[in-house]
């Protein structure tokens, strides 16, 4: 990893004294979490190691105290932030050694059954609490052996639960994400199923299979879209096959192209052969690698000033996989740039129906736009014929685009704008990425809700 040490700052407020620390984005988690770990260090559960713990707690107050003291010299020597970032990382891995053992002993709690133990470390608002298999079984203890729902805390993080899910289905609606449990055509079906496919629809990217000549399968993928899609396949048995990938079967297929995918071999020559699979495609790649230097625009006409309605982590849909996603309130008919480059992968703007109910997500009109990264940017709620471009042209950044609205699932006129990928973890969603936007006062990579910014 290459290290470089000059004069940079990852900016943000620390709390409670109204400065700024250098290298916030390793040292705010440390101060957030400063609190909890000083709680975790006086349960009963982490006895043995609470003198650790209360060490680790003093070096952070110590090192974000010299962190503070940095921030208000005019101009830090390189040798000063080097040391001060080096303390940074070494408590960095200390907290992620503390949080493993947290994970361990609530996991250990769980499978003993000791409720005093998972009492106390569940009261604890740590990071591992927000991993998914850690949550759930955390859930899961909690509805089994407290009938009564007397711990709020895991109340609160059933409501937490809930709102990710909700989020995580409304990335589902809002940005087309997920076609599955197709069938695996034969190679003769292709043909005919090809002629009547439409692009997004779900047999818009079609996968076959025929015989190899030697006992086993070739499968085939083809998009028929102008947009990237992550396939994969699933096969339920395999008879006598050996799979040339492992399963399930990742790939990535270009936008308008046919190719290969993955083979079946016959293992014996005297058993028969067969076997059960099915294959789902998603938008976008998962193996997408954003630029994150990149500097986006705010996708409104220059000199614009724009509020924000709801911004990152805010509200109900923006949690989870969706947490990276802005709303702007601005009127029907308000014009729509491009926020950056790229090539026009999705227009819709026939729909004239919107409303606070999932039963309009079918009518959202938008655009959306591939980058050279493979990332995609999704502009939703245009009003009817806001789609002032046609898939498959190219646009500048700050082109326009189209025109806001209030058509599909809406709680008003509004852009829902964001920048997404697929979720590597389960390459089956679209997963919504941090971004800065640069604007006339500054780079912004952080919006909240009220936070208002004039387009440069």
């Amino acid at each position: 990893m290459r290290t470089v040490f000059v004069v940079l700052f990852a900016f943000a407020l620390a709390a409670g004294n109204g400065e700024t620390l250098p290298y916030y984005t390793l040292a705010g988690p440390l101060e957030k979490n400063a609190e909890s770990f000083e709680r975790l260090s006086k349960k009963p559960v982490m006895e043995a190691q609470s003198a650790g713990m209360r060490q680790f707690v003093e070096k952070i107050r110590v090192t974000l105290a010299e962190g503070s003291r940095i921030a208000r010299l005019p101009k830090p020597e390189n040798s000063l932030l080097a040391a001060y970032l080096s303390e940074l990382r070494e408590l960095e891995r200390s907290r992620q050694s503390i949080e493993a053992l947290y994970r361990k002993s609530l996991l250990r709690a769980i499978e003993s059954d000791d409720k005093n133990s998972f009492e106390q470390l569940v009261s604890i608002p740590l990071e591992p609490l927000n991993h998914p298999r850690v949550r759930s079984e955390a859930i899961a203890f909690y509805d089994r052996n407290y009938p009564k729902k007397s711990l709020p805390f895991l109340e609160k993080l059933k409501e937490e639960e809930a709102l990710e899910n909700r989020s995580i289905q409304t990335a589902l609606e809002q940005e087309q994400a997920y076609e599955e449990h197709l069938k695996i055509l034969k190679r003769s079906e292709a043909a005919a199923v090809k002629k009547t496919a439409q692009i997004g629809s779900r047999n818009s990217v079609i996968l076959s299979a025929e015989s190899d000549g030697k006992g086993g399968y070739e499968f085939e993928a083809e998009n028929l879209n102008p947009y990237t899609v992550t396939l994969n396949i699933d096969f339920a048995s395999i008879q006598n096959l050996k799979p040339s990938g492992k399963i399930p079967f990742f790939i990535e297929i270009p936008g308008n192209s046919r190719k290969k995918v993955l083979g079946l071999s016959r293992v014996s020559p005297t058993e028969g052969v067969n076997y059960r699979a099915a294959y789902g495609w998603v938008r976008g790649s998962a193996f997408a690698v954003h630029d994150d230097n990149y500097r986006y625009g705010l996708p409104f006409s220059k000199g614009s000033n724009i509020v924000v309605s709801q911004g990152y982590h805010g509200g109900i849909t923006h949690r989870g996989l969706s947490a990276y996603a802005i709303d702007f309130p601005v009127p029907v008919g308000t014009p729509i740039h491009a926020a950056r480059e790229g090539i026009v992968v999705g227009a819709e703007g026939s729909h004239d129906r919107g409303g606070l109910s999932p039963d309009f997500r079918q009518f959202a009109n938008y655009v959306i736009i591939e980058h050279s990264d493979g990332t995609m940017g999704n502009y939703y709620h245009l009003m009817r014929g806001g789609a002032a471009v046609r898939i498959g042209q190219k646009v500048a950044q700050g082109e326009l685009i189209g025109y806001s609205g209030n058509t599909g699932y809406s709680s008003g006129p509004h852009l829902h704008f964001s920048i997404s990928k697929v979720d590597p973890v389960t390459m089956r969603r679209p997963m919504n990425l941090p971004v800065k936007i640069q604007t006339r006062e500054g780079i912004v990579t952080l919006p909240q809700k009220g936070d208002r910014y004039t387009v440069q």
